[in-house]
């Protein structure tokens, strides 16, 4: 009966240790996830662009969908991308008339806003970290980019 008595005790007092460690999370606040400088990279064979340095590797065919290139087209054509201090990728390209505001996801990332810069298609995009906007230039052209759109 004695050693019943323990093996309950041991029990209870192993489950209120698990709920504890389970019951506890911790938030940090005010992270900056900005990145100050662009990835640049050029999609293989497969539409896979990767960067070594962030580590960071995905698909722009779909993009490339969007924008109605084909990938015989965008070939040898470097793909741009930011991230903002909010976490929030900035994705861009010759050719392209539109900046995509992605959101990194489980395996995924997920196009939060799709921003029209040009009527024509960009020539020779670029961007750079101005928190809080993103700035892309092309040529002459200059604009500050959010989650949200143009800032003026």
């Amino acid at each position: 009966m004695k050693s019943n008595t323990y093996i309950q005790i041991l029990m209870a007092v192993s489950f209120a240790v698990l709920i504890t460690a389970c019951g506890s999370s911790i938030a940090i606040q005010n992270v900056d996830f900005s990145q100050p400088l662009e990835v640049v990279g050029q999609p293989d064979n497969s539409g896979l662009v990767s960067d070594i340095r962030t580590g960071v590797s995905f698909s722009v065919l779909p993009l490339l969908e969007k924008e109605g290139i084909t990938s015989n087209e965008f070939s040898g054509t470097d793909v741009r991308m930011i991230r903002n201090h909010q976490g929030y990728y900035f994705v861009t390209a010759a050719g392209f008339k539109n900046v995509y505001v992605m959101q990194s996801r489980e395996n995924e990332l997920r196009s939060e806003k799709v921003i029209p810069v040009a009527s024509q298609r960009l020539q020779n995009p670029s961007f750079n970290q101005r928190n809080p906007y993103i700035q892309l230039l092309d040529g002459d052209t200059s604009m500050n980019l959010t989650v949200d759109g143009i800032q003026s």
